[in-house]
């Protein structure tokens, strides 16, 4: 958590106030039984009543080279690094305390994001031994920042050798299992942490989390009741909670969830879009707008993330903005519906219709699975200039490749990833640049190896539809659509993977499960107001015998997306087969056969 300066102001008058009402002699207490506290104070995480109890060790003439590694750590806990680095920097610790201080001191650097330093004072440590449990937890954390993630897993399983119990080695290994194999695989390690230490916060809530992820609202509801039980102030307890009340609609609740946990997650992802879509459900559009642009400056990679910022811009009127903004990125190829059509609705909201009309005429074309090579952002922009002095630096490589690949030159980009292997190949940042660029050389088998490089390490659905895109080219169908229902089932509050599923099952003419996907996605927020869920459930409805819930389902598709050639098509079809409704019929084929909908073999009703 970002420590800013007014949470060190009411840290350090927090800590003084402890200090005052803690500090009081006590009389016959040994030097030793307050550094036993201390460490059973750090060990909650309690940097307040650790330095309480070591300044009483100090007191009763405990040598500082003894206390200053808790002592770091103390501070470090309480947001205090400047002070943290006067205790741990000078790396003077008693014989005993050395592998632990130098310990504490890479995980302050660590947190200071110091990583050459953190580097070398976790070899310091190792120097002593061969590091306990958290010591590679650290380690793990520090690799996987650097972008060496194949040597993070590697200092996981090293932790849980170490100590198979360890709440921090099973967290951290959670964490590492939940990116590469989904929520469901991750659960039983928070669980099994949970198991040796009930009353370990922040592995409840990683659990809770997960819970929620998993649509076990009753579990993580529980989970984080026994979170406030334990901690009455626990902001991220509060904070799921909020997130849960959200998802089940009631926004209420979500506010004044979100009223107690303050400014404790401001700067996180997470609460940014949550913040955005409760004020966008509002109609404070012009709030939504504020939390949404830094999200999406945050992660330009995330597509929800800047579909949410166009819907808020345009919901606020600044219809100039979503053009400047997202007109280009609507353009690509793999741009969705969705923000194809917010793009023509801000052209329409200007009064340009015929610019408007090619992005509408789009979004009304089936969807089709593609990848999406990201495009260059501002801030890659501001990192190619920062870092000019070192082409091949990762974060400096991977835009600069992007911008090769949307250019067309495939020998370049191949010529580059070539040279950031030798560098980086443990990075799943490098494995996926190699795999899109293999792709973008035909390389089909060759890509597919770099994407199952990334899986192992962070399967996202952009990996899983980058996978989908490169078995589907091989003719290896059945394995695309098994891949996408095994991510589906590892994340199954996710509609743009249900959406992946539903339409692979379609593809392939299994209709039954995707008319149970379809149905389930028009069950979730804002499935109902989705025309294409719409119209592939009414597909999947008239094949599997339910003719009547099929004229609902393209109706409403049709209604809401009138250019929409194909539901004109479908709906004209079932007006026409139910009898009675010739004259609509009638005008919506002709309208459909002008629009030249209605020749996809996937439409074809016969």
């Amino acid at each position: 958590m970002t420590s800013t300066p007014e949470r060190r102001v009411l840290q350090a008058g927090l800590a003084a106030l402890a200090l005052a009402a803690l500090s009081l002699p006590a009389a016959g207490t040994p030097g030793t039984d307050s550094l036993a506290a201390a460490r059973a104070a750090l060990d909650k995480r309690d940097g307040i009543s650790a330095e309480v109890d070591l300044r009483r060790a100090l007191d009763a003439g405990v040598a500082r080279d003894e206390v200053a590694a808790m002592m770091g750590e103390a501070k470090r806990l309480q947001g205090d690094t400047d002070a943290a680095d006067k205790w741990l920097e000078p790396g003077q610790f008693a014989r005993g305390q050395r592998e632990y201080g130098f310990h504490m001191l890479g995980r302050l650097k660590l947190a200071e994001g110091d990583y050459d330093a953190a580097d070398k004072a976790f070899e310091r440590a190792l120097a002593f031994s061969r590091g306990d449990a958290e010591t590679w937890v650290d380690i793990g954390r520090l690799r996987y920042r650097t972008g060496e993630q194949d040597q993070a897993i590697e200092a996981s399983l090293t932790a849980l050798k170490r100590d198979p119990k360890n709440p921090r080695a099973l967290e951290f290994r959670g964490q590492l299992v939940r990116d590469s194999q989904g929520f469901a695989a991750s659960l039983p390690f928070f669980a099994r942490g949970l198991q040796a230490s009930p009353d370990d916060l922040q592995l409840l809530g990683a659990y809770a989390a997960t819970l929620g992820e998993l649509g076990r609202a009753k579990d993580m509801l529980r989970v984080t009741r026994q979170m406030i039980k334990l901690d009455p102030h626990n902001s991220r307890a509060f904070f799921l909670q909020a997130v849960l009340a959200a998802r089940a609609g009631d926004d209420n609740l979500a506010r004044r969830l979100l009223w107690k946990v303050g400014n404790a997650f401001d700067d996180v992802p997470a609460s940014l879009l949550l913040n955005g879509i409760l004020e966008l459900r509002a109609g404070n559009n012009a709030l939504a707008v504020q939390d949404l642009a830094e999200l999406a400056r945050m992660q330009p990679g995330n597509r929800r993330a800047q579909e949410l910022f166009a819907r808020a811009l345009h919901a606020n009127g600044d219809d100039r903005e979503v053009i400047a903004r997202f007109a280009g990125p609507a353009r690509r190829d793999d741009a969705s519906p969705y923000l194809m059509t917010l793009v023509g609705r801000a052209y329409e909201a200007l009064g340009d219709r015929a610019a408007a009309a090619p992005f509408l005429d789009r979004a009304a074309q089936p969807r089709d699975t593609r990848i999406a090579l990201l495009a260059t952002s501002e801030q890659d922009e501001l990192t190619l200039f920062r870092y000019g002095d070192d082409p091949f630096r990762l974060d400096a490589a991977v835009p600069r490749v992007r911008d090769q690949l949307a250019a067309g030159d495939i020998q370049g980009a191949l010529a580059v990833s070539a040279r950031l292997g030798e560098r980086y190949a443990g990075s799943a940042d490098y494995q996926t640049l190699a795999g899109d660029v293999a792709l973008a050389a035909g390389d089909l088998g060759g890509a597919l190896d770099h994407y199952r490089a990334v899986a192992k390490i962070r399967r996202s659905l952009l990996l899983v539809e980058r996978m989908v895109t490169a078995l589907q080219q091989l003719g290896r169908d059945e394995e695309a659509d098994a891949l996408a229902r095994n991510f589906l089932a590892e994340h199954p509050q996710s509609r743009d993977a249900a959406e992946l599923v539903g339409n692979l099952a379609a593809r392939r003419g299994d209709w039954r499960r995707a008319r149970v996907i379809y149905s389930w996605l028009l069950g979730t927020n804002p499935g109902a107001r989705d025309p294409q869920s719409h119209l592939m459930l009414a597909l999947a409805e008239i094949r599997t015998g339910a003719p009547q819930e099929a004229l609902a389902n393209a109706g409403a598709a049709y209604r809401m997306q009138r250019a929409n050639g194909r539901a004109a098509w479908l709906l004209g079809q079932l007006l026409a087969q139910a009898g009675g409704h010739d004259g609509e019929a009638r005008a919506l084929l002709a309208k459909a056969e002008a629009m030249g909908a209605g020749s996809d073999s996937l439409f074809a009703l016969r």
